[in-house]
């Protein structure tokens, strides 16, 4: 019974390793897109994504009392990201917490932000972000957002 117990922590241990290293890994996807739009470098913010990623942002309108879902081409998103540097235009995301849930091959993060035009806060949300871990690693395959004013 003794060399059972002690197997089922040994087994247990190195799994909690492993899931803390790919916990790691996707975490650094997406502090890594964060820092390619603080720099306004698409092609570092690109290499974040899976070719078929999606993005999209739901909002609420207070006034119609309605919610919508939009949708973002990877492409104008790029355009945006680029945009950034051209413009001088200091942002940053600030992520306060994750939540990464991960069955291999498949990452789940709900991750609370707050974002920062020029230092100035401008909105906090939500970012629900899926990542897909490929043969070059994890890559984000959907981004849907929250945005609202503090």
């Amino acid at each position: 019974m003794k060399r059972l117990i002690l197997l089922l922590s040994i087994f247990l241990s190195i799994q909690c390793k492993s899931q803390n290293a790919e916990e790691t890994e996707v975490k650094a996807c997406i502090e890594k897109l964060f820092k390619a739009m603080q720099l306004g470098d698409s092609a570092m913010a690109k290499s974040c994504f899976d070719p078929s990623a999606r993005l999209q942002t739901a909002i609420f309108n207070p006034k119609t009392k309605k919610t919508i879902l939009e949708n973002e081409h990877i492409d104008s998103f790029m355009v945006q990201v680029n945009s950034i540097k051209k413009n001088h235009i200091v942002i940053e995301e600030r992520v306060i917490n994750y939540d990464i849930k991960i069955d291999y091959p498949l990452a789940s993060v709900w991750a609370d932000y707050e974002f920062y035009v020029n230092e100035k806060l401008t909105h906090i949300g939500v970012d629900a972000i899926q990542l897909f871990k490929s043969d070059s690693g994890w890559k984000i395959i959907q981004i849907c957002d929250t945005r609202r004013r503090k």
